[in-house]
C-alpha cells in the first residue's frame, strides 16, 4: 500500500464532497493557494466541485483584459459544469458582480439556483470551502455539513471593491463558520473579534518542486536568463501595479545599472500601466520573461543570485502571505521583501528593506550571503510545506466532523 493510499484512507475528507466558492478561474495564469489546496483535497478522496469566482469588482470595460474576462465567462457560463481532474469538477456561474443589495443578492441566487441547482444536489452533506464573501449569500442552496471560510486577503482593499458590501458579507461569513482559516494576523484578529473559531494559517510552498533547479524543457527564454550577467535580481508573480512597486523596481535599476533585473509573470494589460512600468522597459537591466507556467519556473528562481517582495504597503498587501516567499526559500536563494507583516516574523532567513537606500543596502549583503545562511533558508522551507499544512488541515477537519 503506498503513502498516497494510506492518507487518502485515512483522511477526513476521503469519500466528502468539498464545494469550493472561490475567487479566481480555475485555469488563471499563477495558481494560488485555492488551486494547491483543491487539487489536494481531490487526491485525498474528496469530490470537489469548484466555483469560479462571484465577482470582486466591478469590471473596467476600458480594460481589453477585463472585456475578454467578460466574454470567457459569458461563453463558459453557457455550459454544464465540467471535469477538471480526477475527483475534480468546476462551473462558472452568471452572476451580476453586485452584491450590496437585497434585489443584487435575490437576483444573483435565482440565476445561482437555475444555473447550478442540480449540480449541487450531486454534493449532499458537502464542506462548504469559501473564498469569496459573497458566497454566504448562496449557502441556502447549499446542502452543507461543515462551513469554512479561508479568508486569504482582504478583498474590500482590491482596487474597484466594493467595499461596504464585501465587508458586510464577510462579517457575515465568519459569524456562520464553523471554522475560519487566516494566513496573515491582522484577518484572524478581525475574525476573532467577531467570536470565530479561528486559526492562523500562512501560505506555504512546494519544496520538492522548488528546491530543485533543473530544466524541463529545453527553453528559449531560460537560455536568454541564464546568459545574462551577474548579478541577476529576480521577482516573480502578477505584475500589478496595487501590489507591485515600480518606482523602487525603477529606482534600483537606475541606481545599479550594471545589475540585471528579471521580471517574471504575466504582462500588466490593464487600461492605465503606471508610467514607472514604461519606464522600466526602456531600461537595458531590465528583463521581462512574460508568464512562465509553475511547473516550468523553479529553474528561473535558481538562476538569480536574489530574489525580491516589492511589494507597495497598503491595505491589500498588509492582508497579503505570498505564496512566493517559501517558494523563494525553497531555492536557498537570498531573499529582501518590503516590510509585510506576513514576512516579518521570518527576518533574519529574509532580509526587509524600510526605505529605497535600505532595498539596496539589503541587496548588496544578500549577494555576499554565505553557503550557511542558504542552508538556514532550505531548512526553514521544509518547515513550512503543503504536506504539513494539508496535515494541520485535516486535523482542524476532523475535530469538526467528529462533533
Amino acid at each position: 500500500m503506498t503513502d498516497a493510499t494510506t492518507q487518502r484512507q485515512s483522511s477526513p475528507l476521503a469519500g466528502r464532497s468539498v464545494v469550493c466558492f472561490s475567487t479566481a478561474d480555475w485555469d488563471t495564469l499563477l495558481p494560488t493557494n485555492k488551486h494547491h489546496l483543491m487539487r489536494r483535497f481531490a487526491a485525498r478522496g474528496a469530490r470537489v466541485f469548484y466555483v469560479e469566482t462571484l465577482g470582486t469588482r466591478a469590471p473596467n470595460l476600458a480594460s481589453g483584459t477585463d472585456a475578454l474576462r467578460i466574454l470567457r465567462r459569458l461563453r463558459r457560463g453557457m455550459r454544464p459544469p465540467r471535469r477538471a481532474g480526477r475527483r475534480l469538477w468546476t462551473a462558472s456561474p452568471l452572476v451580476r458582480p453586485r452584491w450590496n443589495t437585497r434585489a443584487d443578492v435575490f437576483l444573483n441566487r435565482m440565476l445561482f439556483r437555475r444555473q447550478l441547482g442540480r449540480a449541487l444536489d450531486r454534493f449532499p452533506r458537502s464542506i462548504a470551502w469559501i473564498y469569496s464573501p459573497y458566497a454566504v449569500h448562496l449557502l441556502p442552496l447549499l446542502d452543507a455539513a461543515l462551513v469554512v471560510y479561508h479568508a486569504v486577503d482582504d478583498l474590500s482593499a482590491v482596487p474597484g471593491a466594493d467595499r461596504a458590501a464585501l465587508r458586510e458579507a464577510e462579517a457575515q461569513l465568519m459569524a456562520r463558520a464553523d471554522l475560519v482559516l487566516c494566513t496573515v494576523r491582522p484577518l484572524l484578529e478581525k475574525a476573532k473579534r467577531i467570536g470565530a473559531d479561528a486559526h492562523l494559517l500562512p501560505n506555504v510552498a512546494d519544496f520538492k518542486h522548488f528546491s530543485r533547479g533543473e530544466e524541463r524543457s529545453p527553453s528559449t527564454r531560460l537560455s536568454h536568463v541564464r546568459s545574462l550577467p551577474h548579478p541577476r535580481v529576480l521577482f516573480s508573480g502578477n505584475l500589478t501595479p496595487h501590489k507591485v512597486d515600480f518606482a523602487l523596481l525603477d529606482y534600483l535599476a537606475a541606481e545599479r545599472p550594471r545589475w540585471q533585473f528579471i521580471l517574471v509573470g504575466p504582462p500588466w494589460e490593464g487600461a492605465a500601466p503606471p508610467p514607472e512600468l514604461g519606464s522600466l522597459r526602456r531600461r537595458p537591466n531590465v528583463h521581462f520573461t512574460g508568464h512562465v507556467p509553475y511547473e516550468e519556473l523553479p529553474p528561473y528562481l535558481h538562476a538569480a543570485d536574489a530574489l525580491l517582495i516589492p511589494y507597495v504597503l497598503n491595505d491589500a498587501t498588509r492582508a497579503v502571505s505570498p505564496l512566493k516567499l517559501f517558494e523563494y526559500l525553497s531555492t536557498g536563494r537570498p531573499v529582501v521583501s518590503a516590510p509585510l507583516p506576513s514576512v516579518l516574523p521570518y527576518r533574519g532567513a529574509i532580509r526587509v528593506a524600510d526605505s529605497r537606500e535600505q532595498w539596496l543596502a539589503e541587496l548588496e549583503e544578500a549577494l555576499r550571503d554565505t553557503h550557511e545562511m542558504e542552508l538556514q533558508r532550505r531548512a526553514l522551507a521544509r518547515r513550512h510545506t503543503w504536506t504539513r499544512r494539508m496535515a494541520e488541515i485535516e486535523g482542524l477537519l476532523r475535530e469538526k466532523l467528529e462533533d
